[in-house]
């Protein structure tokens, strides 16, 4: 059985990437004003990069190399690489092409909540909520009825120890996460634009090997090998704390422009 505690706790990541996502936008909107536009592209962007084109590189590599958890440091360097290449080229891209008119602090922050926004909600609808819908399938006894001829039985025995055994501290825990990664999201956004205003693309190749080592440890976690989840919110709150002074400081780099 899947306690209440745990069932309730699963709900606070979904209000939470949510309401950072509005909430940002808010608090923007009177610090330094948002553009709708930037805020629009950055979630499209986010979608199609990571979701629909890395996604495609995923499948092709995982399909073709299904032991890669045996092996953390070539799966975090393959993984790290591939996330720092498709959401920084994006992102360039997406300046240089669909927002000129919005080469300035405004427009970064803007790009950066609609990438760092949606990523939040999407990822947590698409981890959480499956969960929340094994949880009360476990509790009313239906959840091997329903799913046995879709999963493997050791699949399915799998799914279901790890959601009885995932407490509340996992879903709590990834609410932080996600607070966190939001701003290093807008860290990104106003470092690739910071590229396209000087006309340095080294700049992104800079943003792209940053990316790379900041997701390379969490490869360890992902496969297994680093089982304390406590290690990694520690890291990603140093990360984000490190966010919150850069985009402090890209206020007097980047230009400001009134619409």
């Amino acid at each position: 059985m899947v306690s209440t505690a745990t069932i309730i706790s699963m709900f606070v990541p979904i209000v939470v990437s949510i309401g950072l996502f509005v909430g940002l936008i808010l608090v923007y909107r009177k610090k330094t004003g948002i553009a709708v536009k930037p805020v629009v592209i950055g979630a499209l962007g986010f979608v199609v990069a990571t979701q629909i084109l890395e996604k495609v590189l995923h499948v092709v590599v995982i399909t073709n190399f299904p032991n890669y958890s045996d092996h953390p440091w070539l799966f975090g360097l393959y993984g790290g690489m591939a996330a720092g290449l498709f959401e920084e080229l994006a992102r360039f891209l997406l300046f240089i092409w669909l927002l000129k008119k919005f080469h300035d602090y405004k427009g970064g922050i803007s790009f950066g909540i609609g990438w760092g926004g949606i990523e939040a909600v999407l990822l947590v609808l698409m981890t959480v909520v499956p969960n929340l819908i094994f949880a009360f399938m476990i509790n009313s006894g239906t959840f091997e009825s329903s799913l046995a001829g879709s999963i493997p039985a050791d699949q399915l025995a799998g799914m279901k120890e790890t959601i009885v055994n995932q407490g509340v501290s996992f879903y709590l825990l990834g609410s932080l996460e996600r607070f966190f990664a939001i701003f290093l999201q807008i860290v990104f956004s106003l470092f690739v634009l910071l590229a396209v205003v000087k006309k340095k693309f080294s700049y992104v190749v800079y943003a792209i090997l940053i990316h790379a080592a900041i997701d390379f440890p969490l490869a360890f976690y992902q496969t297994g090998h680093l089982k304390n989840l406590w290690v990694i919110e520690i890291y990603m709150a140093i990360i984000g704390l490190l966010s919150f002074v850069f985009i402090k400081k890209a206020r007097n780099i980047l230009p400001h422009t009134t619409r």
